[in-house]
């Protein structure tokens, strides 16, 4: 396997980790809150799952994606085991569930509510976190660490760009 193919990997992978040890992150989630509101960042969130980080999604957090970039895909399988693929793919459809159960769009924009099905949709990726990587709370500690430093920056953008793997987090 070339270092392209296998440097592709390596970042699905860790976008994905990422992602959920912030999302399961309450340390992570309450140092946010000085760039947005809960519910706010709880959308920006779940834009990012859907628009960016489950390639093999069907939908963007708005809208269906249309036709998939196959070869995406596949590289982004290719970073999980078949358990992790079908616990992924788990993951995803519960959050689909709870997303149409979970947004008001009454206001005009997606609006997440500190309610139950929030709550279930941290439990599951908690679990899959704990599934994915050996050592989930040092992974928090981290994230911790880097999101109180982007706090101190006041730089917001900082904590998106890594969420989204533009920054390696994992290094």
């Amino acid at each position: 396997m070339n270092e392209e193919i296998s440097a592709a990997k390596s970042d699905h992978r860790e976008r994905v980790v990422v992602f959920l040890a912030f999302l399961t992150s309450e340390v992570c989630r309450a140092a946010c809150r000085r760039f947005a509101a809960p519910e706010a960042l709880a959308a920006a969130l779940s834009r990012l799952w859907f628009d960016e980080i489950y390639v093999p999604g069907a939908r963007y957090l708005d809208g269906l994606k249309g036709d998939r970039a196959e070869d995406a895909v596949r590289r982004f399988q290719a970073c999980f085991t078949d358990e992790e693929r079908a616990d992924l793919e788990r993951f995803h459809g519960c959050f689909e569930l709870r997303l149409d159960l979970a947004a008001n769009r009454a206001r005009g924009r997606a609006f997440f509510p500190d309610n139950d099905s929030w709550r279930s949709l941290l439990r599951d990726a908690a679990r899959l976190l704990n599934d994915l990587d050996p050592d989930p709370d040092r992974l928090r500690r981290l994230l911790a660490a880097f999101v109180e430093e982007a706090a101190a920056r006041d730089d917001g953008a900082a904590l998106l760009d890594a969420l989204r793997g533009r920054r390696k987090l994992l290094g």
